[in-house]
């Protein structure tokens, strides 16, 4: 994936600079979660979600609401709420999309037909944008925008817990590439999810960073001081998902991962995460890049069918 030059001065070299840095290394150099950490994904679970419905429409036979809510901050979110037209009690999914520069789905578009076509099957989701997917994003620390959107996706469960027609037993959460690691930190600190979904994702940034073999970073640590930048990243460690990899579960989760993704999540940095993550997981490769592909599309609709209990 590679980013515009805003996009990649919050997700790699840019957020070296501005302090905002990211994760740990795998099963070589495991991590541990900053005991104070917990406290930067804090919020008011009593703050007003104001929603607001800006259009409703009907496509493919299912309510599609372009909506906003706050964040606890009183931060704008916007998002899609999708609705089956039928009656009943349904699943819920929050879905958090990839950063992918200039593509029409680098932002909560990403996930919209396929949130469309799980729809009739009795599920109710809400596509969230990421913070540098909305207007007026400027650049800062991953840190910073790690831990408001981890809010962001806290706050969406509670929007979905807060509809009569959700079942709270049966809410998933799907992630892609940047999404996947706050969907990590989201598994470990929020036990009321029962399932998650990993795409091109999480890696612990401070492997992909100072040890792994990505062609983005290896120039890197050629003309940067990188004692300086692991310092960094060791304050920061509390918003990199390799600090929660042993923290995930009991909700079961899917990790899949492109075989042909070394710019952005080498294969080993994907291995090495995996090896540490909680029971139970499941991991899949496939012949791709870090968009994944169809089979990926088709291993993921599966995993939240069987683990969602839907009937269609």
């Amino acid at each position: 994936m590679n980013l515009n030059p805003q996009r990649s001065t919050v997700f790699v070299l840019g957020t070296l600079m501005l302090g905002g840095l990211m994760p740990l290394p795998g099963a070589a150099r495991a991590q541990t979660s900053d005991p104070n950490g917990t406290t930067h994904f804090a919020y008011d679970t009593s703050a007003a979600l104001n929603l607001t419905e800006v259009t409703t429409r009907v496509q493919d036979g299912v309510i599609v609401r372009d909506i906003t809510y706050t964040w606890s901050n009183g931060d704008i979110v916007p998002a899609y709420l999708i609705i089956p037209k039928a009656g009943g009690k349904f699943a819920g999914v929050v879905w958090g999309h990839w950063l992918m520069p200039g593509a029409s789905n680098s932002n909560r578009d990403e996930f919209l037909q396929e949130a469309i076509a799980l729809a009739p099957s009795g599920v109710v989701s809400l596509l969230v944008d990421s913070p540098q997917a909305r207007p007026g994003f400027k650049p800062t620390p991953n840190s910073v925008l790690v831990a408001q959107q981890v809010v962001d996706l806290r706050r969406a469960v509670d929007l979905l817990l807060s509809r009569g027609d959700v079942d709270a037993k049966r809410i998933a959460y799907v992630g892609h590439s940047w999404d996947a690691g706050t969907g990590a930190i989201l598994d470990a600190l929020d036990k009321r999810l029962a399932a998650f979904v990993f795409m091109s994702g999480p890696q612990s940034m401070m492997e992909y960073v100072l040890t792994s073999d990505s062609p983005r970073m290896m120039p890197m640590r050629k003309t940067t001081d990188m004692a300086k930048v692991e310092r960094s990243m060791k304050v920061t460690s509390w918003s990199d998902p390799g600090s929660y990899a042993d923290k995930l579960g009991p909700a079961p989760a899917l990790f899949q991962y492109g075989l042909h993704d070394e710019e952005w999540v080498p294969l080993k940095d994907a291995k090495d995460y995996v090896a540490m993550a909680s029971e139970p997981k499941t991991v899949k490769y496939y012949e791709a890049d870090h968009a994944l592909n169809a089979k990926a599309t088709a291993d993921r609709d599966a995993f939240l069918r069987k683990t969602l209990a839907l009937t269609q």
